[in-house]
C-alpha cells in the first residue's frame, strides 16, 4: 500500500503533510511544507492559509 506524496512547491521535497498557502502578492496557491510555512508566514502581508493537505 502506497502513501500519497506531494512535493513541497518551495524546497522541493516530498511530504504527507502540506499546506496550502498564498504567500505573494501574485496570489498563486501553493503546498508548502511546515519548515516552509514558519518562513513565508513570518511578518508577511501576503500571506494567506487554505488548508491542510495530508496522505
Amino acid at each position: 500500500m502506497s502513501g500519497r506524496v506531494k512535493f513541497c512547491d518551495a524546497c522541493k521535497i516530498d511530504f504527507s503533510t502540506l499546506f496550502r498557502v498564498q504567500y505573494k502578492k501574485q496570489k498563486k496557491w501553493v503546498f508548502v511544507c511546515r519548515k516552509c510555512l514558519l518562513i513565508f508566514k513570518k511578518d508577511n502581508p501576503a500571506y494567506r492559509y487554505g488548508g491542510t493537505w495530508k496522505k
